[in-house]
């Protein structure tokens, strides 16, 4: 069900690169129109993992299991054409949550389980 899931999830996201002139080419994607535009993503920690995952070309079990951005953080990618027509994507910042620091709203517990099993206090 989870890799189902997931072939839908991505496939739409190929649907929507295509239209911003990027296509999936092996590990690399084709800069069919490469631009310098902004696009940016309001989104549940699952999906936001599924589509690092396509655009990384890693499994988002890692993802999901090894790495947490907290709710409200920021994550931003960028692409980088190192070779005319071929653009791969780079994390720039993941799970920032600097914005709230700054306004001393405090960082949520949700997206992680406890430290230690004995927390009760702290998600399990």
């Amino acid at each position: 069900m989870v890799g189902a899931e997931y072939a839908r999830v991505t496939g739409c996201f190929e649907e929507f690169l295509k239209v911003h002139g990027y296509e999936r080419s092996g590990n690399l994607f084709l800069a069919n129109r490469p631009d310098n535009d902004t696009i940016v993503f309001f989104t549940h920690y699952g999906v936001s993992v599924v589509l690092i995952s396509y655009l990384l070309h890693v499994s988002p079990m890692i993802l999901w299991h090894g790495m947490v951005a907290a709710p409200g953080s920021v994550t931003v990618l960028a692409t980088e054409e190192r070779r005319k027509g071929y653009a791969s994507f780079r994390i720039n910042t993941y799970g920032s949550t600097e914005h709230l620091y700054i306004n001393n709203e405090p960082r949520s517990f949700a997206a992680r389980f406890c430290e230690c099993f004995d927390n009760e206090n702290e998600r399990h």
